[in-house]
This record gives structure tokens, C-alpha cells and sequence, in this order.
């Protein structure tokens, strides 16, 4: 396969698991044939509905050589659509196409700052998958600049006040980059929440040292905590619903890194923090009917796991060392036994970049990877260059 093949869908097969049907075996497209996701989502997902569809989608993870010495077979069965029932058609050919190449290719990802152009210049290719935050649309964002404010340090006008960043570009950017490049691109969202009420302006409040919100509370009907995390959800579901209204499906990764008490939706243990995705997805799914959103969970921890039925994504956030290129298959085993092998599995933040071939041929075939902030920290130019040449690397510019 030459490093400029486009991909559409995955030369494998799946066996595909009919609700009250007999299982029957199903050949994907090859790369560079005739099916393609170009364009208008919407009808190729139309399109689909003709054919009955699956329950399950059965993938073995040890990639075109099967088990061997290092690599055990873990067999996956996963849903074959999106755990919200009335999820968009984008979201559910977003999803879809995730499912066809998940154990054959990894995608690429990358955090939307500086270094995102850095890897066009440099590879040739852009990521396919941007992730966006939106940390700034918080009511109680803490780093609004106010010119009238007072700065406690000078007594002179110009300082921090608590409020959302209505000037902030991301949703605007993040629709504009979708369709000025044939809504090939995929778009991912995370949330750095900054905290309901309190913490001082100038501080990150979505860290559990810089807070005094009792996340306890804000699962608890009836208190000011809970009213004010609802007002918070229902801001961002302000901003998800412009996503919606431009027929933009996103991955959505709230409440990330679960167990890491370093965030304050963390802090107060697993069953509060279960409650409290349970709060948010049912008001952005239920009451706001917010369906362009596939569901990434991340963290390691089965007691803080909200449940293969509010999950379609378990996500490893990896950083195992700058400059260390591993498969960090301990890390992908342990979001395997989550859920008993019934999810996508991805790597939704590293420093340094997964080893491609241990990790598609070595039992850790990750979803996607999505490398953070500064990708030159952890990673040198020829590692960069290396991984982006590699034809089972989908970019941008392999995507049709």
C-alpha cells in the first residue's frame, strides 16, 4: 500500500451478529475502492438504513497476522451503533466508520493549537481528528479578561472576572474547518470545566486545588451546587447545539481522566462521580436532545466506569515518557477489561506517539491517538515524520 492510498473503509471481515438472526460474514470495501464518506454524511447514512442492521460487530485485535508469541487474541464485540438510540445519521456514519477501521488502521489526532499546522508542515498531512475544549464557554470561566476589573496586585484597572468567553472562536473554527475541507475532518470536544462556583479568578478552576465546589453536592437535588451545574450544562449545551444545527458529529470526552482526583469532578470518589455522567448525559441527550454525540469515557478504573449504556468510547489518556514510542498495551488491556471488550478503545491524549506496528500487530489497535498541546515535548521530527508516513495512519489527505 503506498503512503498517499485513500481510505474509505477497511479491507477485513467482520461477522456481523443480527438481533434474532443468524450471524452472517460481511466484506468491508478495500481501501481505494468505490465506497467512500465524501461529502454528505446524512445520505450515506441514509443510505445504510436500507440494509437490516446489526446488533454487534465482532473484531479480533492481533491485526493481519492473527495470534502469535507476543500478541494473544482479544476478541471484540461491539455494538454496531451508537449507545443513544436517536443518535444524528452523521453520528451514526461517524461511528460506523470508526467500527470499520478500528483494528486494521489508527487515526490520527491532534489538539487544536500551534502545533496542529506544525504537523502539516512538516509530515505533509494534517490530522484527521482535531480536538477542540470548551473550557472557555463556562459560566464560571476564570481567566475572562475585564478591563474594567481591578488588579488586587496594582489597584489599576485590568484584571481576570469570572464568566464565559463569548469572544471565544472554537465552535466557530471548529464548523468552518469541517466544511471548508468536504466535512471530511473529524471533531472532538472535551471539557476542562471550570468549577460551578468557587475558586479565584486568575486559577484553574477545573483543578481540585484551585476549587472549594463540593462535586457531592452538585448531584444532590435542591442544593445551589446542583443548580449551578445544571446552569453550567446547560450553557454548554448552547455551544454542542450549534455542532448539532451544522450537522457537525463530535466525539465528546466530558469529564476526563475519572479517578484523577487532581480534577474536581474526581475529588469526591467513584459514586459521585458516576452520578454526576449520569446527570450530564441525560440532560444533554434527554432534555436538551443533543444526538451528535458519541460518548468517550476516560480512565482506567472499572468503579469509576458510568456503564456500557452511556459509553461508546473507553479512552486511555498515555503519556509513558517523552520520547518513549511504545504500544502501552498494559494501559489498552486495562480499557479492554472495562468493558469486557464491548467498546472502541482509543488513546485520547499522549505525549510521546504509539508504536504503529506493535500496537496494530501487537494486540493494542488503538481507535485513534491525539497527541496533546506541544507535540515536539515528547516526540522528535523523524518520529513525527515516521508515524505520519505510515500508510495505516489515517490523515486528512487519506481520507475520502
Amino acid at each position: 500500500m503506498s503512503n498517499d492510498t485513500k481510505i474509505s473503509l477497511t479491507r477485513r471481515t467482520l461477522l456481523f451478529k443480527g438481533a434474532g438472526a443468524a450471524a452472517a460474514t460481511t466484506l468491508l470495501g478495500a481501501c481505494g475502492g468505490t465506497a467512500s464518506r465524501a461529502g454528505n454524511e446524512d445520505a450515506v447514512a441514509a443510505s445504510r438504513q436500507a440494509a437490516p442492521k446489526p446488533a454487534t460487530v465482532t473484531i479480533d485485535s492481533c491485526g493481519q497476522a492473527g495470534a502469535t508469541s507476543t500478541c494473544v487474541v482479544r476478541r471484540f464485540t461491539i455494538d454496531a451503533a451508537p449507545v443513544d438510540p436517536a443518535a444524528t445519521p452523521a453520528a451514526q456514519a461517524l461511528y460506523s466508520w470508526l467500527l470499520s477501521t478500528f483494528g486494521t488502521f489508527i487515526i490520527s489526532g491532534q489538539t487544536d493549537q500551534d502545533h496542529f499546522d506544525y504537523v502539516k508542515t512538516l509530515t505533509g498531512h494534517y490530522p484527521l481528528l482535531r480536538g477542540f475544549d470548551m473550557q472557555h464557554y463556562s459560566p464560571m470561566y476564570s481567566w475572562r479578561w475585564d478591563a474594567n476589573a481591578v488588579n488586587p496586585g496594582t489597584g489599576q484597572p485590568g484584571y481576570f472576572t469570572f464568566g464565559p468567553d463569548a469572544a471565544d472562536p472554537s465552535i466557530a473554527n471548529s464548523i468552518a474547518w469541517r466544511r471548508d475541507h468536504g466535512d471530511k475532518p473529524i471533531i472532538a470536544y472535551q471539557w476542562h470545566w471550570h468549577s460551578p462556583s468557587g475558586g479565584s479568578v486568575g486559577t484553574n478552576t477545573f483543578y481540585t486545588e484551585f476549587t472549594t465546589f463540593d462535586a457531592s453536592r452538585a448531584v444532590r437535588k435542591g442544593t445551589q451546587e446542583y443548580a449551578d451545574t445544571l446552569r453550567d450544562i446547560d450553557a454548554i449545551a448552547v455551544q454542542l447545539a450549534k455542532l448539532r444545527d451544522a450537522g457537525v458529529p463530535i466525539i465528546w470526552r466530558p469529564l476526563h481522566e475519572a479517578g484523577g482526583t487532581w480534577f474536581w469532578w474526581s475529588a469526591q470518589g467513584s459514586t459521585v462521580y458516576r452520578q454526576l455522567w449520569d446527570m450530564l448525559y441525560d440532560r444533554l441527550v434527554n432534555y436538551h436532545g443533543l444526538h451528535n454525540l458519541l460518548w468517550c469515557w476516560c480512565g482506567d478504573d472499572a468503579d469509576w466506569y458510568p456503564g456500557n449504556d452511556k459509553v461508546d468510547l473507553v479512552g486511555i489518556d498515555s503519556y509513558p515518557g517523552n520520547f518513549v514510542y511504545i504500544n502501552n498495551k498494559a494501559a489498552f488491556d486495562k480499557a479492554y477489561a472495562l468493558s469486557n471488550g464491548t467498546k472502541l478503545i482509543a488513546m485520547t491524549e499522549n505525549g510521546s506517539l504509539p508504536d504503529i506496528d506493535s500496537s496494530l500487530e501487537g494486540g493494542a489497535p488503538w481507535s485513534f491517538f491525539m497527541s496533546w498541546v506541544d507535540i515536539t515535548a515528547a516526540n522528535d521530527d523523524a518520529r513525527i515524520k515516521a508515524v505520519y508516513a505510515d500508510p495505516r495512519v489515517i490523515t486528512l489527505e487519506r481520507y475520502v
